[in-house]
């Protein structure tokens, strides 16, 4: 047979092995994570099962993209070990094919499922996420009336007869930099609109403080509104801080240029912007684990059957995962904190298991 034919078949047949691996793996995955994870949060609450489906149904694409990694190093650890155990692999190598080929052919279809994971966590999960919290708050907790909306340059938040909008929210002090609020009646007939430079929230009298503002009236009958300046007001609001703590959840809605845009504009506010750093630097590294999980796997999926087989193999692939894992969320924290630089948090775990991986493939050569 023909050099070029036998190449041929065996890339057919090597990336059909670990495509059905890898979808085999994704699947398990997704499914456990989902049933264990997400359904579990709202299952306390006083809904059918099959609203509770739907709810967790606008997670599935992130659980897939969260999932991509270990079904990655699962897939080639399962296709290099069947290929090992069938001896295959020597057969290839016989034919003048090195290891290698085979490895660039497995890191060629994860590279794709990186890019897919990619444009998954850009297009895909935002404006699902800015549904599943429009389903959360409206039909299982019904609230009806609930609406929040990040803009590149503005927050819109609704709540009853009230519509709030936010330059920029800063969470640690309760303090809101350019507020502007509408104020309507039962008719949804605009009533008043109040707009100040900064708010803060007063715990102690449980009122908001508004500096530097300007507070018209809509009276009813009337062609124009009355307009008045202020240096500081005060009113009661139904919403506390604690309510528009859901600002900070609607990051992920966020694409990740418009993500980036928010934070340069929190940044422009002198406000920290960590937590919402970290999340950009981790949607785009959690595409590209895959790879360093896939090269992990070769060193343990390729040793002689005497020391170990599929099993083994499974089992330290696992502990990879778990570690690495740990690892990444023990830096994710510290990242969201300030006790390291975001960019630092979300990179260092994967340079640090990059290398390891690398280290031991050189040492699988050389043994």
């Amino acid at each position: 047979m023909p050099l070029d034919v036998w190449m041929r078949i065996l890339d057919r047949y090597v990336l059909m092995e670990f495509v059905r691996s890898f979808l085999i793996a994704l699947a398990v995955l997704a499914v456990v994570f989902f049933i264990a994870d997400y359904l579990r949060g709202v299952w306390d609450a006083d809904v059918t099962p099959f609203i509770l489906f739907k709810y967790g149904a606008f997670q599935l694409p992130m659980i897939i993209c969260q999932m991509v990694p270990p079904a990655a190093m699962l897939a080639t650890s399962v296709t290099l070990s069947s290929l090992n155990r069938k001896n295959e692999l020597t057969a290839i190598h016989a034919s003048g094919i090195g290891l290698g080929h085979v490895s660039l052919l497995i890191f060629g279809a994860i590279f794709i499922s990186c890019c897919l994971t990619l444009v998954t966590y850009d297009r895909v999960v935002p404006p699902l996420a800015k549904r599943r919290t429009a389903f959360y708050w409206r039909v299982i907790k019904n609230r009806p009336d609930f609406t929040v909306d990040i803009k590149t340059s503005k927050i819109w938040y609704r709540s009853k007869n009230y519509i709030y909008n936010l330059r920029v929210y800063d969470a640690s002090t309760s303090t809101i930099h350019g507020i502007g609020i509408y104020f309507f009646d039962n008719s949804f007939r605009l009533v008043q609109h109040v707009e100040a430079q900064t708010a803060r929230y007063d715990e102690k009298k449980s009122e908001w403080e508004l500096h530097d503002g300007m507070l018209t009236i809509f009276p009813e009958g009337q062609s124009f509104p009355l307009s008045k300046h202020f240096g500081d007001k005060r009113l009661m609001l139904p919403e506390t801080p604690k309510d528009f703590i859901e600002i900070e959840h609607q990051v992920e809605t966020l694409r990740l240029k418009e993500l980036l845009t928010f934070i340069h504009r929190n940044k422009e506010a002198g406000l920290k912007t960590n937590a919402y750093e970290v999340d950009f630097h981790s949607r785009i590294a959690i595409s590209f684990i895959p790879l360093i999980m896939g090269l992990l796997a070769i060193p343990y999926s390729v040793r002689p059957k005497r020391q170990g087989g599929l099993g083994k193999d499974l089992a330290i692939c696992l502990g990879w995962i778990f570690s690495y894992w740990l690892l990444f969320s023990l830096c994710i924290s510290l990242g969201r904190s300030g006790a390291v630089t975001p960019w630092m948090s979300v990179w260092a775990p994967c340079a640090l298991f990059f290398c390891a991986a690398i280290v031991l493939v050189l040492k699988g050569r050389t043994a």
